[in-house]
């Protein structure tokens, strides 16, 4: 089963935040359609969306991150 994905909405601007599993986080303006790809420490990467809140870049990056390595660890049984 695949795992669900992360999303935040910032309430100021309506700009929506996906998490990737490799801690990269897709950032859409619902009300252009403009996207934007960035890392968790608020870096731009690709995209005609160029800023976005490095608060929540930070946060939901951070917690894809933490989330594959600890899926990616071995566990004794």
């Amino acid at each position: 089963m695949a795992a669900e994905q992360k999303k935040l909405v910032d309430p100021i601007n309506g700009y929506v935040y996906t998490a990737r599993p490799d801690g990269r986080v897709d950032v859409t303006d619902p009300a252009t359609g403009k996207t934007g790809i960035f890392d968790d420490l608020g870096q731009w990467h690709e995209g005609d969306l160029t800023y976005a809140n490095r608060q929540l870049l930070g946060w939901i990056g951070r917690l894809a991150v933490r989330r594959a390595n600890s899926a990616a660890q071995v566990r004794p049984v």
